[in-house]
C-alpha cells in the first residue's frame, strides 16, 4: 500500500524548510501539495506565513492570507500578529493598522503581542494604551518594554524614562530588558552618568544586568573614547563570567 502523508508531516516537512530559511523552496512545496489534492490546515498556513515575515517576504504573507479562505482556512490572531508585526518593524504602520482594523471587523480578538507590536511601531502610548484598555487587555511588562524601546529609538527619551519611572507603581517591576532598553537609550543619548547611575540601581533592585546590559554601555563608551570606564566594564564582564576569554 502507498504511503499518503498526513497534514501532520506535511506541516513538519513545510516547517522544517520555514525554519531553515528556505521560505521559497517552502512556497513551492506548498503549491506542489495542493496540486496534489492535499490540503493544509490553520496551523500550516500560521508557519508559512510567520516564515515569510521572518524572511522580509510581508507582501507574499498578505497574499496567503488573502488566499486561505478559499481552502476553508479562517486567519486567526497568530497570521495577523506576525504580519503586523512584519509590517512595524518595516515601518508600515498606516498598513499594520488597517489589518488591525480587518482584525476587529473579523471578530478576532488582538492580544498582548499585536499591542505590543503596534506600540513599538507607532510609540502613541494614548492612543494604543487606551484602546487595549478599552477592549480588556490588560498591558504587561512586555509591552511597556516595547513602548519604551519605541520611544528611545524615536528620540523621545524623556516620555520613556516617565514611563520607566512609573512601572513599578503601576505594578510592574523592571526586568532585566527593561533596564537595558533605558540604559541603550540613555547611551545613544550620550548620557553615560545616568546610564551607570541605572546600571548600579537594576543590581541594587536584585535586577543583575546580563551580557547584553554590558555590552551595550561598553559599545556606547568606546564609541564616545571613553576608553578607560569601558575597559573597565570590559574587565567585569570577564570577572562575572559573562564574556567567554578565547
Amino acid at each position: 500500500m502507498d504511503y499518503q502523508p498526513n497534514t501532520v508531516t506535511l506541516t513538519t516537512i513545510l516547517k522544517g524548510l520555514c525554519l531553515s530559511g528556505s521560505v521559497e523552496k517552502a512556497v513551492r512545496f506548498h503549491d506542489r501539495v495542493l496540486a496534489h489534492g492535499f490540503h493544509f490546515n490553520q496551523v500550516t498556513y500560521g508557519t508559512l506565513i510567520n516564515g515569510l515575515c521572518k524572511s522580509g517576504h510581508t507582501s507574499a504573507a498578505i497574499q496567503v492570507l488573502r488566499n486561505i479562505p478559499r481552502y476553508g482556512i479562517a486567519p486567526d490572531v497568530f497570521m495577523y500578529n506576525a504580519i503586523i508585526d512584519s509590517l512595524c518593524k518595516d515601518t508600515l504602520v498606516s498598513q499594520a493598522f488597517h489589518l488591525f482594523s480587518e482584525m476587529l471587523a473579523k471578530g478576532i480578538s488582538p492580544d498582548v503581542i499585536t499591542y505590543g507590536s503596534l506600540i513599538f511601531g507607532l510609540c502613541l502610548e494614548e492612543n494604543v494604551l487606551a484602546v487595549m484598555t478599552k477592549r480588556g487587555v490588560k498591558p504587561d511588562v512586555v509591552t511597556y518594554n516595547s513602548l519604551m524601546d519605541g520611544l528611545c529609538k524615536g528620540g523621545r527619551l524623556v516620555v520613556a524614562k516617565e514611563i520607566f519611572q512609573d512601572l513599578s507603581v503601576k505594578g510592574y517591576p523592571p526586568n532585566v530588558r527593561t533596564y537595558t532598553i533605558m540604559i541603550n537609550g540613555l547611551c545613544r543619548e550620550g548620557l553615560f552618568e545616568e546610564a551607570l547611575a541605572l546600571l548600579s540601581e537594576m543590581e541594587h533592585n536584585g535586577c543583575l544586568p546580563n551580557a547584553v546590559t554590558f555590552e551595550t554601555v561598553i559599545r556606547a563608551l568606546f564609541e564616545k573614547d571613553e576608553n578607560d570606564m569601558a575597559e573597565k566594564l570590559l574587565r567585569e564582564m570577564v570577572a562575572r563570567g559573562l564574556l567567554k576569554r578565547h
